[in-house]
């Protein structure tokens, strides 16, 4: 394991998860992975990742050596920090929004009239990590690892597929996230 401090480029596993939801819209050879706090002192609680500059930062007992070898859960968590990444690198202050983060709601649902931008920046990050674990995990845990907050219904595919339909056109057109 990585020792604690130390930071590592992406895997080619992590790499090839990642270019499954966002192709080939990330500069996957800029993002490190952190097994550290962002925050000084370490101030960072160990439940949760940051990913402020374009780089995750997990903690003990969260940070995986290889997050594509992972559980579902993991891999889901993995798909929302590099929503974050996709965010940085497209010009969205993730930094300055996240510092208010403890006070967002990563819950949403999906009215049929919204699109990915008019989310705040966690909800946006989950509707995609969401979509990931639905789509290839299934209902089964989907409810207890999600943010959605919804009917879940047999259309609830097509709810995220309308709600990410600029984003799964073109991730990386800065109009889907700002």
């Amino acid at each position: 394991m990585l020792p604690e401090g130390s930071s590592r480029l992406l895997t080619v596993g992590e790499i090839s998860l990642a270019r499954t939801v966002f192709r080939d819209a990330i500069k996957y050879y800029e993002v490190k992975v952190h097994n550290d706090s962002y925050l000084p002192f370490n101030m960072q609680s160990a439940d949760v990742a940051m990913t402020p500059n374009g780089e995750i930062y997990y903690r003990d007992p969260h940070y995986r050596d290889d997050f594509s070898t992972e559980v579902p859960r993991y891999k889901h968590w993995f798909i929302h920090e590099m929503v974050h990444v996709l965010q940085h690198q497209v010009g969205m202050n993730v930094r300055t929004r996240g510092a208010f983060s403890w006070a967002a709601s990563y819950e949403y649902s999906l009215p049929s009239d919204k699109k990915l931008a008019d989310f705040g920046m966690e909800q946006q990050a989950s509707i995609v990590s969401d979509y990931f674990f639905l789509v290839n995990f299934g209902l089964g845990d989907f409810v207890n690892i999600t943010g959605f907050k919804g009917i879940i219904g047999p259309d609830l595919k097509e709810k995220y597929k309308k709600t990410l339909e600029d984003f799964l056109r073109n991730p990386k057109d800065k109009r889907v996230w700002l």
